[in-house]
């Protein structure tokens, strides 16, 4: 392995498939995540996460395990569970699924979907050069396919929940969402546990002409917990993607977002928000690929940040050659809320073609001592009045999400968490 010996020696299972070429896809990134090794923080890309915590606890292979999930439940959605890794269709809830849908497990789907999922899995999530993607791909390959048929429009809220149960256990989720053409739906998926944990999932989605997926993906789990995830997306012609990722548990946490514009008329928006307090680490890594012209993209990243914690958010966009009519506008704040705290916000920008129109901008600071005052002065405490502008803060990535419900919880959340945030 490229990395020294640690304590967490990750084991991988005999083939779960009888399928060669993904049995072959396995093999390859188990060769390839043996001579990557874990990264270290001597690599570019790694250089601000502190992955000793990760490295030097010997996590456990998934096992059984039982978890009440009902604070994270979506009652009226059609939903998968999963604890540890292991699907539960006790706690699931997929009746009524429309027509013009195929919604199972990735297991169940690589058996008998007509090579649907077969032809798309690995073709977004490249494990070259990202060891954890490498890993997740070994394994294997629990999680949950998403399949809508062309024009399929879903007017419930998919739900996928990744929950993890006990101490020290280690889980792969691995989803897959495939939209054809013109089909629209709005999927959550959620990441929570109860312990000390690490959790490496991986999400492709595959977006066709003319379809949109507004993606809500939210990491909840313990604050002593670690979770190392990416996501990677394809976008055809016309196609829209729209994410929201909130970034709320954790003691180190780093989510990879890769999305590909490859047709014309594609827009990609990507919204984020990071929370840390204690010595927590929180990380989104956004790279966009403008591959051919006329694509639109917007990233907007915004971070918390309390007592010793460390944000860290690095937007890469990348205009192709011939790329012409691309506009990419890129926006990434961090609120310091401690003088211990320290952010990092690192805007990249790479264009090999004219006429485009490509924007950032990055800003640290800390909360608005004019607003702080005029809050006050109306008769608000300064635990209130910074709270109240915090979440304001936050909101501008919130309110992007579609579920009211779900804006309700995380705003109750955060609004805790800032009165009772201790590490």
């Amino acid at each position: 392995m490229g990395s020294e010996m640690t304590a967490f020696q990750p084991t991988f299972s005999k083939p779960a498939h009888a399928n060669p070429s993904i049995q072959a896809l396995r093999a390859a990134a188990r060769t390839r995540f043996e001579a990557l090794g874990f990264p270290t923080r001597r690599q570019e890309a790694w250089r601000f996460v502190n992955l000793g915590a990760v490295i030097t606890t010997e996590f456990a292979p998934e096992r059984p395990g039982t978890i009440d999930v009902t604070p994270w439940s979506l009652p009226e959605s059609l939903t998968l569970v999963f604890v540890n890794g292991r699907f539960d269709p006790e706690r699931s809830n997929l009746t009524q699924i429309p027509p013009g849908m195929v919604i199972k497990t990735l297991a169940d789907a690589l058996e008998d979907d007509k090579g649907v999922a077969q032809s798309h899995l690995g073709t977004s999530a490249a494990f070259d050069d990202h060891p954890f993607v490498a890993l997740n791909t070994a394994q294997d390959l629990e999680g949950a396919f998403i399949h809508l048929l062309p024009g399929t429009d879903v007017e419930k809220t998919i739900h996928i929940l990744y929950a993890g149960a006990g101490k020290n256990t280690v889980s792969y989720p691995r989803t897959l969402i495939v939209a054809e053409s013109g089909a629209r739906a709005n999927i959550v998926e959620s990441y929570v546990s109860e312990d000390q944990s690490l959790s490496c999932p991986v999400t492709e989605v595959a977006v066709a002409q003319d379809a949109s997926i507004h993606h809500t993906r939210l990491q909840e789990e313990h604050l002593s917990a670690n979770h190392l995830g990416s996501v990677a997306v394809n976008l055809g012609s016309n196609a829209a993607y729209q994410l929201s990722s909130i970034n709320l548990g954790a003691a180190v946490a780093r989510i990879d977002i890769n999305v590909s514009l490859n047709g014309a008329g594609a827009d990609a928006s990507l919204d984020g928000l990071t929370l840390v307090g204690g010595t927590r680490q929180g990380d989104h890594h956004v790279r966009i690929d403008h591959k051919v012209g006329e694509c639109t993209s917007t990233q907007r990243f915004r971070s918390v940040l309390d007592d010793e914690s460390r944000a860290v958010f690095t937007g890469r966009i990348v205009v192709a050659e011939g790329a012409q009519g691309t506009d990419a506008n890129q926006s990434s704040k961090s609120l310091v809320r401690s003088s211990d705290a320290v952010a990092f916000n690192n805007p990249q920008l790479e264009i090999y073609t004219d006429d485009v129109r490509c924007t950032h901008g990055s800003t640290v600071g800390r909360l608005d001592e004019e607003a702080l005052f005029y809050l006050r002065a109306r008769g608000i405490g300064r635990a209130e009045a910074e709270g109240l502008l915090t979440l304001a803060f936050a909101a501008e990535v919130l309110d992007a999400i579609p579920s009211k419900e779900i804006r309700t919880r995380l705003e109750n959340l955060i609004t805790t968490r800032l009165g009772t945030e201790t590490g």
